[in-house]
């Protein structure tokens, strides 16, 4: 995708298409992308649900909410949720406006209606009356011009109690797919305790999935010296980037979920496809839909079937790899909120994100650098610094 992207920004067309660009691309990228998008000399039409990239490089913004289209021009996307909010509240006054003035004519018409010395007024009213409704002053506003965007109201189960202090732990760990090759990363040393919230961040290629990959067991021949030591008690819950695409296109959203839901050792087999419809409404994912195939969904409402079935299932250690590709803002959101109030005392999440809005939302207690094959690792929150272009040279010094 980055080379397809790459290929095209160096065509430089008078018109660029862009669907949702900045995913796969680390912070670097994406800050170098909001400026190039901004001083572009030509036309762009960009999807996108990066808050960041939208408020760097777009100067109009057009919002598609069911079969509406409403535009918003000469504006940031931070000056378009001022404007949809002001024009919010504007029909909402003007629809109540309208509302008492037609109940002041009926008023009229019901007290004089019959009234011989006052009939030509009542029937005027009845007409001033119909034409409101013809013109339908009398309808609520339409959705596209009163929603705000949808937080989900996303709740993670409770994280089932571990034993010991450290769910997970990698010891001197030689990580790699061939052992006839150089490895990825070497000598990595990682404590997972309860209750840590770690952010891993570097450019891409420099090996943090293939630190997650290692981390969660799945291919043990990746760690190719050292240990991975789990605690006795770990209950492992994944979202990778490429889930949502790994889904079976013949299969129905909602029996997808509710089998996850149903499998493996912390599974419920009481999960009913009410509950599983039920979460999938709560991530935008209504009506219907929840009936469709895979096949038939769009990208973003894959990606919240997998998110379902990562929500429905008790876990105590969460990892996460790029959640945000694919999600709308909303859901981005919500997700958020949930990471952040989630795990206690009991659980710990680890996200590999480039996304800046939602990594400010989560809360981490721990940085972890991953660059040149080394893991530096902080206990810190994130701080402005962080979202900068990566300094390859003082990186390297500070992990050497």
């Amino acid at each position: 995708m980055r080379i397809a992207l790459a290929r095209l920004l160096l065509s430089k067309p008078s018109l660029l298409l862009l669907d949702e660009p900045s995913n796969h691309l680390d912070s670097s990228a994406r800050d170098w992308l909001g400026k190039y998008i901004a001083n572009y000399d030509g036309s762009v039409v960009l999807v996108s649900h990066d808050v960041s990239l939208m408020n760097a490089g777009v100067n109009n913004i057009a919002e598609i909410t069911g079969s509406s289209l409403i535009e918003y021009r000469s504006c940031s996307y931070a000056n378009y949720k001022e404007e949809k909010l002001f024009r919010a509240q504007t029909a909402h006054s003007e629809y109540i406006r309208n509302l008492e003035e037609a109940a002041r004519l009926q008023a009229f018409v019901d007290k004089f209606g019959a009234s011989a010395t006052k009939a030509k007024s009542a029937q005027s009213r009845v007409k001033m009356l119909e034409k409101m409704k013809k013109e339908g002053k009398l309808d609520p506003p339409p959705l596209a011009v009163t929603a705000n965007v949808r937080i989900p109201e996303l709740v993670l189960p409770t994280p089932p109690k571990p034993n010991g202090e450290h769910l997970l732990t990698l010891k001197d760990a030689t990580i790699g797919y061939d052992p006839n090759e150089a490895p990825l990363l070497a000598n990595i040393s990682l404590k997972i305790p309860r209750g840590m919230k770690l952010l891993l961040r570097g450019p891409n290629g420099a090996g943090k999935s293939t630190l997650l990959k290692a981390l969660r067991g799945n291919v043990p021949t990746m760690i190719q010296s050292g240990e991975r030591i789990e605690n006795d008690r770990l209950h492992l819950g994944t979202f990778t980037q490429d889930l949502a695409q790994e889904l079976d296109p013949e299969a129905r959203a909602v029996d997808l979920v509710t089998a996850y839901a149903r499998q493996g050792d912390m599974g419920d087999i009481t999960v009913t496809d009410e509950a599983a419809r039920s979460v999938l409404g709560r991530l935008n994912l209504g009506g219907e839909k929840p009936l469709r195939k895979v096949a038939a969904l769009s990208g973003g409402e894959k990606a919240r079937v997998a998110l379902g079935m990562f929500a429905l299932k008790p876990s105590n250690l969460l990892m996460l790899d790029e959640p945000s590709n694919h999600l709308d803002v909303g859901c981005i959101e919500g997700l958020a909120r949930a990471l952040s109030g989630w795990g206690g005392k009991d659980g710990a999440v680890v996200v590999i994100s480039h996304d800046r809005e939602f990594c400010d939302k989560v809360g981490f207690t721990h940085v972890g650098t991953v660059m040149n094959g080394k893991l530096l690792l902080e206990q810190r929150p994130l701080r402005e610094s962080d979202w900068e272009q990566y300094d390859i040279g003082a990186a390297n010094a500070k992990l050497a």
